[in-house]
């Protein structure tokens, strides 16, 4: 039995999943952007300095240990002896610090390549505390009867990109002031800087007093291993979007964030902490896969750019089936209501041009600000819509009545997108609003006779 009803349903689901097609490429599309701004954040931190990651400083004390062994040897006649063969491995013996304080304001900013941009920061950091002197001869030994000879101890700070270190800087050790060379000697983790002590270490229990200040560029993170007994690090700028991230988050009653930018601290002891711990298992392993100490637990902070428009845009994409799926509902219940005949292809038309509403926000957002990209993209295909289906209807006003109810349409994704936390709750009530709206207009509706009769 034919059913004209039924036959324009068919066909509208059918325009609707055509419409599917557009919406995919500039998915597509969005992911590409997306990998291409990655690609450019890379490049800067490949110019400028990378994500930072610090770890020291920490107290290394060489020590070569010398024992003999005894092996057999077969001389020219193939006769076997036995020969003493001196044997040398090298040791560190570390020390962490019992108090270590690290602060410093990020003063962040951003750089371009090309039309991307990525969040840099010049840290300013100022790092002090102590250190308690060991007693040396509890070390680790090939043989117990072996002969030790202790090197030149030395302060190591490991850092991810020695491009970012400004200036020259310089360790206060108690009284002395000493120089940094290049390379932090620690096996596992070599980008750094190392200052070589002078003199013999203090007596046993003694404490000294350090403190360095360090001028560090860095782009998008900043990450601080706390290496030390007691840990307190203190962190400022003006960038108003951080995201805190790692094994520590700070201190909830020290933490703030607001417009004029954010200030946090963490306060890490020891027994909350296993960087000491995974600090000598990386320090004893050959297994390279520490490199700038990436397997050691720290404390995060990523300056996150105020609105991403690829992760807004992306997000956008997420609702844009349902989008044109709401529209085609109401303009198939308009036409009902109004006993209009409208084409397929008609349908097809307002479709494509809402599809082209997300081209046009990715595209002008990489350009103005996201909420007037999505102001001009919204007012174009609203007022192209309007246009048209002021002639399709056969009246201006149905026309214009239609893009006043798609214009906020417009505005509740708007409210969505930028509602990251209520974003599902306000979904939610908006369809369910919509359906409610539906019913209420069609509750008269004689569906049987609408499918009796052409439309």
């Amino acid at each position: 039995m034919r059913n004209p009803l039924f036959l324009k349903t068919l066909a509208i689901g059918f325009v609707l999943l055509l419409i599917w097609v557009p919406l995919t490429m500039i998915g597509t599309i969005v992911h590409e952007r997306q990998q291409r701004q990655q690609e450019a954040a890379r490049e800067i931190g490949a110019s400028y300095a990378t994500q930072q990651r610090l770890l020291g400083p920490v107290l290394v004390i060489p020590y070569r240990e010398t024992y003999f062994s005894e092996e057999a040897v077969t001389d020219a006649k193939g006769n076997r002896t036995q020969k003493q063969i001196e044997q040398r491995v090298d040791h560190q013996r570390f020390v962490f610090p019992t108090k270590l304080a690290v602060s410093g304001n990020l003063a962040a900013f951003t750089k371009r390549r090309g039309i991307f941009r990525s969040p840099v920061y010049e840290w300013q950091a100022d790092l002090g505390g102590n250190f308690q002197i060991p007693d040396l001869q509890p070390v680790e030994r090939v043989r117990p009867d072996s002969h030790l000879a202790w090197g030149k101890p030395f302060i190591a700070i490991s850092l991810s990109d020695m491009r970012g270190v400004s200036g020259s800087p310089a360790l206060q050790w108690g009284t002395q002031t000493v120089g940094f060379e290049k390379g932090s000697g620690l096996d596992f983790s070599e980008n750094g800087m190392h200052a070589v002590l002078p003199g013999a270490l203090p007596a046993k229990g003694e404490t000294v007093a350090f403190s360095l200040k360090l001028g560090l560029r860095g782009t998008v993170g900043l990450g601080i291993v706390p290496i030390g007994e007691s840990n307190a690090i203190q962190l400022s700028s003006a960038w108003p979007h951080p995201s805190f991230g790692g094994r520590f988050l700070p201190d909830a009653q020290t933490q703030s964030v607001g417009p004029e930018g954010f200030r946090a601290q963490w306060n890490i002891s020891a027994l909350a902490s296993a960087a000491t711990q995974q600090f000598l298992r990386a320090a004893q392993s050959d297994d390279k896969h520490c490199g700038n100490a990436s397997c050691l637990e720290s404390i995060e902070v990523r300056l996150v750019e105020p609105i991403n428009v690829y992760t807004q845009s992306d997000r956008a994409l997420k609702y844009g089936f349902l989008f044109v799926g709401i529209t085609f509902a109401a303009f198939f219940l308009f036409e009902l209501l109004r006993r209009l005949r409208i084409h397929p292809a008609q349908y097809f038309l307002v479709g494509l041009s809402q599809a082209l509403f997300f081209l046009l926000v990715l595209s002008l957002s990489e350009h103005l600000a996201f909420h007037l990209a999505y102001l001009a993209a919204a007012g174009s295909s609203v007022g192209l819509i309007a246009f048209y289906l002021a002639h399709v209807m056969q009246h201006r006003w149905r026309g214009l009545g239609f893009g006043g109810v798609l214009g906020l349409l417009y505005g509740a994704l708007y409210g969505l997108l930028i509602s990251e936390d209520i974003a599902l709750m306000l979904g939610s009530l908006l369809l369910f609003l919509l359906l409610a709206l539906t019913m209420i207009l069609t509750r008269r509706l004689d569906w049987y006779q609408i499918g009796r009769t052409e439309t």
